[in-house]
């Protein structure tokens, strides 16, 4: 079994690999939002209540719930989505990238993997200005045969709009 995670044991004690996963490293997150990153006494933690503020709701587990999720997410806080993470259906591109993009990209498949990059820079979001450009990008790649180029062309755009999208768009339809 393996110890409780805290702030001070987090802290003092580094998490050594088999031990990274991301259930811990979502757990230490969560734990860090919700203490302040600090030690503070308890009795200092309760802030005043202010003028405008709302009377507060009950406890129960609901709240953290929601915090977690926005903590290991990446969403905004305060929404909270029904797909997308463990053990809830898929959200709209995720289901698309598993079932079109995944296949061509696993096995090499540049002809196919071209035409799924051509179809993401076609249905690329209005604000997202550089994601056309990266996927057309891929595709070229693709059709070349490069397939770990284009591949690098898909880490761009993930490093680039991934939390972005899944904070603003993850429950949209897509395309």
């Amino acid at each position: 079994m393996l110890p409780a995670l805290t702030m001070k044991t987090a802290l003092i004690k580094p998490l050594r690999a088999p031990f990274l996963s991301w259930p811990r490293v979502a757990a230490f997150a969560a734990l860090a939002l919700l203490s302040g990153c600090d030690d503070k006494p308890a009795a200092k933690e309760k802030a005043a209540p202010t003028a405008t503020a709302a009377a507060p709701a009950p406890a129960t587990a609901a709240p953290t719930a929601t915090v977690v999720a926005a903590a290991t997410t990446g969403a905004a806080p305060g929404k909270v989505y029904d797909c997308g993470a463990k053990g809830q259906k898929l959200c709209p591109m995720q289901a698309w990238m598993k079932k079109v993009m995944a296949p061509a990209s696993s096995s090499g498949d540049g002809p196919e993997l071209a035409k799924a990059l051509n179809f993401v820079a076609e249905h690329a979001p209005s604000d997202y200005k550089g994601w056309p450009a990266i996927a057309r990008d891929g595709a070229m790649k693709a059709q070349a045969g490069d397939i770990d180029g284009a591949k690098a062309s898909c880490k761009q755009c993930h490093d680039a709009y991934k939390d972005k999208y899944k904070t603003d768009l993850r429950d949209k339809p897509f395309p």
